[in-house]
């Protein structure tokens, strides 16, 4: 929802400043939610919950999300290319092997960093966590991304795809999948 315009006095001179739109600026994205539940966890009817499966504020997803390019799947929600073997080194790896796995595609290839990951959550969705026209080979339960925790640093975020949500590994001592990604 866009603020109110309202005007101010600067340089001795009245200017209206016109409403903006957060939503557009700042470019978040719906979550894909289309239910609402209780506290327990069961269903309800989403009407006066004020639960994200009502409101569903951020940018609409395009329909169709996903252009299937054979090898590599372009989301037009982000413009981001993925493969579309969403398993790169046919099993988990530490977070080096993955960094190295993406390098060695070349071609702009690489690991993706958290947002990006996150990117394709529809919170609708489990077991994937993945919108239901995504035409992706081989989903698997975790990934690795390219970003480092601030707090440890021999942690890397990763995307636990089978339930949609964010998480931590060690390095060297968790394995995780490999989903590769590049600019479209």
């Amino acid at each position: 929802m866009p603020w109110p315009s309202w005007a101010g006095f600067l340089s001795s001179t009245w200017h209206e400043v016109s409403a903006i739109d957060l939503q557009a600026i700042a470019g978040y994205l719906q979550t894909g939610q289309r239910r609402c539940f209780d506290a327990r966890g069961r269903p309800i009817p989403c009407p006066g919950t004020g639960q994200d499966g009502e409101l569903q504020k951020g940018l609409p997803w395009p329909s169709p999300r996903f252009e299937d390019l054979g090898d590599k799947v372009i989301d037009r929600l982000t413009g981001l290319a993925w493969r579309r073997s969403a398993d790169l080194t046919r099993g988990p790896v530490s977070w080096e092997e993955a960094l190295a796995a993406v390098k060695g595609l070349g071609k702009g290839w690489r690991l993706p960093n958290i947002n990006e990951l996150e990117s394709l959550v529809d919170a609708d969705a489990s077991s994937p966590a993945l919108p239901p026209d995504a035409p992706f080979d081989d989903v698997r339960e975790a990934y690795w991304s390219s970003t480092t925790s601030a707090f440890e640093p021999d942690w890397a975020f990763a995307l636990y795809l089978d339930k949609g949500a964010v998480g931590v590994g060690q390095k060297p001592g968790r394995h995780f999948f490999v989903w590769a990604v590049r600019d479209a």
